[in-house]
C-alpha cells in the first residue's frame, strides 16, 4: 500500500521540472505513436506533471485544443494562463463528468496503490474513440541500480530492503485493459542506455523519477552518507566499464476506447 503523504512529499520537491534527460527521453515515444495517428483530439488530460515535450507537441498540433494536467501534488508548478491544473487522488481519478478525449501519462500512474481501480477510471473518463497511451518502468528497470542496493543492504544491515515500487506484470496490465473493455490495447517494451562520469549524477537524475519505494512499511530514515559510498563500490563491482551505465526500460501503453 502506497503512503500518500509520503508520495505527496517527494513529489513536492524541486524536482527540476522540464529539465530530466530521462522523462524527455521516454516522452518521445509517447510522441512518436501520437504523431501517426490523424485522430483530433480536443480534450486532453495529462496524469502526472513531468516533462514539457508532449504538452509542447499536443500545442502545436492541436492550437485550439484544451489540457487540463493533473498532479498529486501541484504547489511546484507555476500557473499559467493557458494551463489547467488540478490535484487528484491516483486512487480514486474524479473530473465531474469531464470527459477526455486523449489521456496520457509519462512515468506516473504506476504510483497508484490499486491499478485496476486506476485502469477503470481512466476508461469511465474517456469519451468514445478516446485514446489512453502511458509509459511506465518495467521489472527490468534500472537494474544496475536497484542490484547495487541490494548488495549494498545485505553488507551493511545483513539483509535486502525494498528499494523501488512494485511493477505490475506486463501480462497483469494487459488482462485490465480487456477487463475494462479496452480495444486492441498494445504494450510495448523499451530500452534506452545511459553512461554517467559520476556516480552522484545518475542518483541525481533517478531521484526525480519517484521510483523510491513509498509504501507504509519502508525504512523510516534516510541513509546517510556510508550506504551511498558502499552502493557506489558495489555498482563498480559488476556494472563499471569505463563510465557508469544504466538502463532506462519501460513499457508503453496505448488503448482505445470504442
Amino acid at each position: 500500500m502506497i503512503n500518500k503523504k509520503y508520495l505527496k512529499l517527494l513529489r513536492s520537491k524541486d524536482r527540476k521540472y522540464g529539465e530530466n534527460f530521462i522523462y524527455n527521453e521516454i516522452s518521445k515515444n509517447i510522441i512518436d505513436s501520437l504523431d501517426i495517428l490523424k485522430v483530433p483530439f480536443n480534450n486532453i488530460l495529462q496524469l502526472g506533471i513531468n516533462d514539457n515535450l508532449v504538452i509542447n507537441y499536443l500545442n502545436e498540433k492541436f492550437p485550439s485544443c484544451s489540457i487540463t494536467s493533473a498532479d498529486i501534488d501541484i504547489s511546484l508548478f507555476p500557473i499559467k494562463t493557458d494551463q489547467k491544473l488540478i490535484e487528484i487522488d491516483m486512487d480514486n481519478l474524479q473530473f465531474r463528468n469531464n470527459k477526455f478525449d486523449l489521456i496520457f501519462s509519462n512515468f506516473f500512474i504506476q504510483l497508484t496503490s490499486n491499478f485496476e481501480k486506476l485502469i477503470k477510471n481512466i476508461f469511465q473518463n474517456l469519451n468514445s474513440n478516446g485514446l489512453f497511451i502511458a509509459t511506465i518502468p518495467n521489472t527490468e528497470n534500472i537494474y544496475q541500480l536497484v542490484n547495487s542496493m541490494y548488495e549494498t543492504d545485505n553488507i551493511l544491515y545483513g539483509g535486502m530492503y525494498q528499494r523501488i515500487n512494485p511493477i505490475l506484470d506486463t501480462n497483469d496490465i494487459f488482462k485490465l485493459l480487456k477487463l475494462y473493455s479496452f480495444d486492441a490495447p498494445l504494450i510495448n517494451s523499451n530500452n534506452f542506455s545511459i553512461e554517467y562520469s559520476v556516480f552522484k549524477k545518475l542518483l541525481d537524475d533517478v531521484r526525480f523519477l519517484n521510483l523510491s519505494y513509498a509504501g507504509y512499511d519502508k525504512r523510516n530514515f534516510f541513509e546517510n552518507k556510508k550506504y551511498f559510498i558502499y552502493l557506489e563500490e558495489q555498482f563498480k563491482k559488476k556494472y563499471y566499464k569505463e563510465n557508469f551505465k544504466l538502463d532506462i526500460n519501460f513499457n508503453t501503453i496505448c488503448a482505445w476506447k470504442k
